[in-house]
């Protein structure tokens, strides 16, 4: 797995993934992506936590996204301005 940050104002992360690699974020998440990537939506953590998701804003649903392909990748976008920092 490999990352770049894109972007100043409205910043955006893309990462690369390798085949059978995988990553998790809340439905919605996702800007753009490449081909030979499969989703799958649930609900991580069972409903509970779902529910628990929901009350501080996030999304009841969680998309798994699978690389099926070497050097896949996707990118997540900021949706206010400010700055992604690699932690």
């Amino acid at each position: 797995m490999d990352y770049r940050i894109l972007g100043e104002t409205l910043p955006a992360v893309e990462v690369r993934l390798q085949t059978g690699e995988a990553m998790y974020t809340q439905s919605g998440g996702m800007a753009w992506m490449s081909d030979g990537l499969a989703l799958d939506s649930n609900i991580k953590g069972g409903l509970m936590k779902g529910i628990g998701r929901m009350f501080t804003g996030e999304s009841l649903f969680m998309a798994t996204y699978t690389a099926t392909r070497p050097d896949c990748f996707i990118a997540f976008a900021s949706t206010v301005p400010g700055k992604i920092l690699p932690v």
